[in-house]
């Protein structure tokens, strides 16, 4: 090859890798978007903040805020969430996201903090919750299940949970507890423990 071929070759090249240089490089994949911040709640009165009770062994009434139940021992009020959200300022919808957060929190869930789940050890369920007719009428709580007692002392821990619970639950308003389909059958089943 000539050296001015050789030249004319060479200057061919050169151009051709600067023209390829001087290009913008097209990405892979397009630049990631940034995501909206999520809405905020419509009703100021939405939450998934609950209270359930949760005792505490043999600390007799000592912690603040703390209700004394029988065998020496406390139902201490512990926040905690629901997954969903539900006006806070409705009774009934208080009520059943309290008792929902009560009946699926674990028997060991909050040990790291000393406290127990005693009403884990039962098998019981939340039918509905109905307001009353009359103003001046209780909440009523509808409920099923049995419950699994470990001993007698079981039976005032398990009833001060589920009772404390649906009372601060239930916003200042009267409830009562219909079990089985019978009101009376709630006070009968844990008679041992008044």
């Amino acid at each position: 090859m000539s050296k001015k071929l050789t030249t004319l070759f060479l200057t061919g090249v050169l151009a051709i890798s600067l023209a390829a240089c001087s290009q913008t490089p097209v990405p892979a994949t397009p630049p990631a978007q940034s995501q909206p911040a999520p809405a905020a709640p419509t009703d100021a009165n939405d939450t998934n903040q609950t209270t359930v009770y949760m005792i505490k062994m043999e600390d007799d009434g000592k912690t603040k805020g703390s209700i004394k139940v029988g065998c020496g021992d406390s139902a201490i009020p512990v926040a905690t969430t629901v997954g969903y959200q539900y006006n806070k300022t409705d009774p009934v919808a208080s009520i059943n996201a309290a008792l929902i957060a009560l009946q699926s929190t674990t028997a060991n869930q909050y040990t790291a903090q000393g406290l127990e789940n005693t009403a884990a050890n039962s098998i019981w369920n939340i039918q509905k919750v109905e307001k009353p007719g009359v103003v001046k009428d209780p909440y009523l709580v509808y409920m099923n299940g049995a419950f699994t007692f470990g001993g007698t002392c079981d039976m005032p821990r398990v009833r001060a949970q589920i009772e404390e619970t649906i009372k601060k639950a239930a916003l200042g308003n009267k409830t009562a507890i219909v079990w089985n389909g019978d009101s009376a059958n709630w006070t009968k089943l844990l008679a041992l423990s008044n």
